[in-house]
């Protein structure tokens, strides 16, 4: 894993051999070249290299092997094993080497990978302070979609941190870069857009994302991926399911025989339809499609799980369908609680709670409140921990505890300043 230039490799193998300059060069190479070599200054010739080896009883192979190309077999090793544990560290100590050897090309690939993982396990923080380090190396880089990369992961960066008009300007550079250069890459402007419609219907802009959709339904024809036409189909259901009831069936349908015998997806696009049948007065109905998601989405792997019927919950509780969240809530913080992760034992103290309140049970769920903001200030945002500070305020004030409610309305303008 380690990587070392050829002067390094030469420099270490010699001290550790014993052995001074004038010993290894003999009358064959000169001391100050082989001190240069050493130091980076010059490159070494081939039988210079040859020489050196059998001197110093090294493998040739390892001996000529490049920075860059240790550490693209490191970024092979890396993808092959996926050590989730060691994952990012190791990809930063390959970026770090990239950039100091300059190799922004392999860097902004690494770049791209540490950002993208930040991302799937919702390390926002560890993502945002990346973000300028990543626009250096965009810039330095000769990639030819070296910006696309940048402004498409910083895109779904904002998406994420439901930051969605920041994140609409993103995926519109995405587009106009492309369409500026006459790319043929279907997959850049599909993704781009396909997330800018998405970005739409999350502000309820719901004509734009209808407009994005026909041009992405139009793109369809120059995509393979089964996968990516599911997505599209799928999001224009809910469009559908908002603007034209009538249209709904015919592309959740589609969605559904494109995602195959992906489950997983299914499950999630059944959710997604029930969130917005909630938004559009279709209780029963909502209840119904989440109540199959949730009897339809895998059970092999528990921190997916968790994660979906954490969704399930909060949604179910943001809408105030309190029929079977209790048990469902119950079944989340149990399912965090064996997997020790603490941002979902965090997501199901606090739905808990929020059930509890429902239920007019404010004790118990003054407990859980507690125990979410004590697992929530552990990796929560200023603005997190600032609403969650006001919600604290309003629970104490509700349950007429005066002196705690002003405690956290007072730490939540204390934090609203800062922010």
């Amino acid at each position: 894993m380690e990587v070392l230039s050829v002067g390094e490799k030469i420099k270490r193998a010699r001290i550790y051999k014993g052995y001074t300059l004038k010993d290894v060069c003999g009358e064959e190479i000169s001391v100050s070249k082989l001190s240069c070599i050493e130091n980076g200054k010059v490159e070494a010739e081939c039988w210079i290299l040859e020489y050196i080896a059998q001197k110093l009883e090294m493998d040739f192979e390892y001996l000529k092997q490049s920075v860059d190309e240790q550490i693209n077999i490191n970024i092979k090793k890396i993808l092959e094993s996926m050590n989730k544990g060691s994952y990012n560290d190791d990809l930063q100590y390959n970026l770090d080497l990239a950039e100091r050897y300059g190799y922004y090309d392999i860097g902004l690939e690494i770049m791209h990978m540490i950002f993208e993982h930040n991302l799937e396990k919702h390390k926002l923080k560890e993502a945002q302070r990346l973000i300028g380090r990543y626009y250096d190396l965009s810039n330095k880089a000769s990639f030819k979609y070296r910006k696309n990369m940048y402004y498409m992961d910083v895109g779904k960066y904002f998406y994420k941190n439901k930051e969605y008009y920041q994140s609409i300007n993103y995926f519109k550079n995405v587009t106009k870069n492309v369409t500026c250069n006459k790319s043929e890459d279907h997959n850049f402007i599909l993704d781009a857009m396909y997330f800018e419609a998405s970005a739409y219907l999350k502000i309820g802009k719901y004509e734009e994302a209808y407009q994005i959709s026909l041009k992405l339904n139009e793109l369809l024809n120059h995509i393979d991926e089964s996968l990516k036409k599911a997505n599209v189909y799928h999001m224009m259901a809910i469009i559908y399911l908002k603007l034209d009831k009538s249209q709904f069936k015919k592309y959740e349908t589609k969605a559904y025989e494109m995602y195959g015998d992906d489950i997983e997806n299914k499950a999630m696009a059944m959710y997604s339809f029930a969130s917005v049948m909630f938004e559009a007065d279709l209780r029963d109905m909502a209840q119904e499609y989440i109540k199959k998601a949730i009897d339809l989405y895998p059970r092999e792997n528990d921190e997916k799980l968790v994660d979906f019927i954490l969704k399930c919950t909060e949604e179910l509780v943001n809408n105030k369908d309190m029929d079977f969240v209790s048990e469902l809530s119950d079944e989340a913080l149990n399912l965090s609680i064996k997997i020790d992760n603490v941002r979902f034992v965090e997501k199901a103290y606090y739905l808990k709670a929020k059930v509890l309140i429902e239920q007019n049970s404010l004790i118990t769920a003054e407990m859980y409140m507690s125990l979410s903001l004590d697992a929530l200030n552990k990796f929560g945002t200023k603005k997190q921990i600032c609403e969650r500070y006001m919600e604290m305020g309003k629970m104490y004030y509700d349950m007429k505890y005066t002196s705690d409610s002003i405690r956290y309305f007072s730490l939540a303008m204390a934090m609203q300043k800062k922010l």
